[in-house]
């Protein structure tokens, strides 16, 4: 009997194979394996990439070549190779560790309008090939009869070759076969791939301060894996301490663009972020804000449409006023002071709450600041406001509640996303510190890192990192895993969650994880970071 067999995929790279085109100093989490069919279903084609691996934007595809034999040693005249793709469904959803309830977001097509499941789903592929026809000829080997679906081949030497151009979203997938044609023959077994995945491949410039303490890299990649992008970390480059970016909050933001232009190598190299390990943002207190006034106040509410917000009223002229706690009933909640007023006869400080905000309907975009924040929610103490619309509860505090009121402290930021403008729009720019030096991760007295600074700071890495995709920060949901026992790592401990009907969930502050939420999974795969203006990938 006739048989064919699928023998080599160019383009198809096999996780935990060494990458021998990779740079010196580079470990790569996956490499070409000659013969490799992903028959054990984790086979990744890369996202602009061409066949060796290099980047190539809106290029994704792989070059399949198959062997046939025969029991005489030869074919019949007009022989070929039929090849077929089809869409197989995505099983992420249906993995243990992933919570019922976000299974409808990663995989709607395996559920029904009303978000109950019914079966795994083929042809559920987002994404769109980087040519029509998705077939491609390869010299030696004449195409015919070509649809969307298949083509055949022309066999020479009893081999035949085909390049198929695949889609554009992580996380698309497709399986391939190979069939013999040929007229008169009475059977011939066939052979298909195991299931190949659209991947990002993304190589991460890892520079450190001398005095910082080494990055938990080796734990980041795998919380990028339901997104499906491999962050391949470079050999670490040592640089000069800088014990401080800025000389103050105020001025972090322009200091720390500065200083990654400077340090980042490879910026506006195509498919390259870069991770800092730096010191201290800026000088900060040595100890929490002063108190300024502890006592019962009202919450007052003032301003119209998008301008209206809360505030509470103190005595004494107290314009340093920076932070208020709310206490009741056992909870505690804290908020910015946005604007502190002061006043007259008598005596007083109006201090205008700044709000809590989500992005709960956020969506993959161009890795602009204004398409990641463009649909808000904030949450006051007494009341939620989305656009020029206000309603209660918000937090549900009482309107006569104990307050403590306290000057600027010892907070301040553990990472950050300096971003770029480009004319009159900001983007994200796969540019991330961290602040190893802060003193929730850094024993100062002792010089050296806390018990428990790998964990802790992994958190902050897989934050910083996920902004680089242009997504923005507290959704407000809890991660995508099952049991339900932390949130997504994109929150901020402070806050409380939201449920299904975009409502404040009591007692959820301070369960932040080191994962996604379903949301973030699923937006993350769509960004086409080729899109990006700020990333300047030329």
């Amino acid at each position: 009997m006739a048989a064919v067999r699928i023998v080599d995929i160019k383009g198809l790279y096999l996780p935990g194979f060494p990458d021998g085109s990779a740079p010196p100093g580079t470990t790569r989490a996956a490499g070409y394996s000659p013969g490799y069919t992903s028959l054990d279903n984790q086979g990744r084609v890369y996202i602009n990439r061409d066949l060796d691996g290099r980047w190539a934007r809106n290029t994704q595809l792989i070059e399949i070549t198959a062997e046939v034999t025969s029991p005489d040693g030869e074919l019949p005249a007009g022989a070929r190779i039929r090849w077929s793709a089809r869409d197989p469904d995505d099983p992420f959803n249906e993995r243990p560790e992933v919570h019922p309830d976000w299974a409808p977001t990663l995989d709607e097509n395996d559920h029904d309008a009303a978000g109950a499941y019914v079966a795994p789903a083929e042809d559920d592929n987002e994404g769109t090939p980087d040519r029509s026809a998705s077939w491609e000829e390869v010299d030696g080997y004449p195409v015919s009869d070509a649809t969307e679906t298949s083509a055949s081949t022309a066999i020479a030497g009893m081999r035949s070759t085909i390049r198929r151009h695949v889609t554009d979203i992580a996380g698309d997938n497709l399986i391939v076969r190979a069939e013999l044609e040929a007229e008169g023959l009475a059977e011939a077994a066939a052979d298909e791939t195991g299931v190949m995945t659209m991947w990002r491949r993304l190589d991460v410039e890892y520079i450190r301060m001398e005095s910082a303490p080494p990055l938990p890299l080796d734990q980041v990649p795998r919380h990028f894996d339901p997104v499906f992008t491999q962050l391949d970390f470079s050999e670490e480059r040592v640089i000069q301490d800088r014990q401080h970016l800025a000389p103050d909050a105020s001025t972090l933001g322009a200091h720390a663009s500065r200083f990654v232009s400077e340090a980042f190598s490879h910026a506006g190299e195509p498919g390259w972020f870069c991770l800092i390990a730096a010191l201290e943002p800026h000088p900060v207190p040595e100890v929490q804000g002063a108190p300024l006034f502890t006592g019962v106040v009202t919450i007052l509410d003032g301003g119209q449409g998008e301008r209206r917000r809360e505030y509470v009223e103190i005595p004494g002229h107290h314009p340093e006023a920076s932070h208020v706690t709310f206490r009741w009933n056992g909870e505690q909640i804290g908020f910015s002071v946005a604007m502190a007023a002061v006043l007259s006869d008598p005596p007083r400080t109006q201090l205008w709450i700044e709000p809590h905000d989500i992005q709960s309907r956020f969506t993959a975009g161009d890795g602009s600041l204004a398409h990641a924040y463009r649909d808000r929610l904030f949450f006051f103490p007494r009341a939620r406001r989305r656009g020029a619309a206000w309603e209660p509860p918000g937090y549900g505090i009482p309107a006569r509640v104990e307050v403590v009121v306290r000057g600027p402290g010892a907070a301040y930021a553990a990472g950050m996303s300096p971003t770029i403008d480009v004319g009159a729009a900001r983007y994200f720019a796969g540019r991330t510190i961290l602040f190893t030096h802060h003193r929730a991760w850094w024993d100062a007295a002792r010089e050296q890192p806390r018990r428990g600074y790998e964990q802790r700071t992994l958190h902050t890495i897989v934050h910083e990192l996920t902004h680089a995709f242009g997504m923005p920060h507290k959704c407000g949901y809890f991660d995508y895993r099952a049991p339900r026992q932390t949130t997504c790592c994109m929150n901020y401990r402070s806050h409380w969650m939201i449920d299904v009907d975009q409502q404040l969930i009591p007692g959820t502050q301070g369960l932040v994880g080191n994962d996604l939420c379903g949301r973030h999974v699923k937006e993350t795969r769509r960004v086409r970071l080729e899109s990006n203006k700020g990333l300047r990938w030329r």
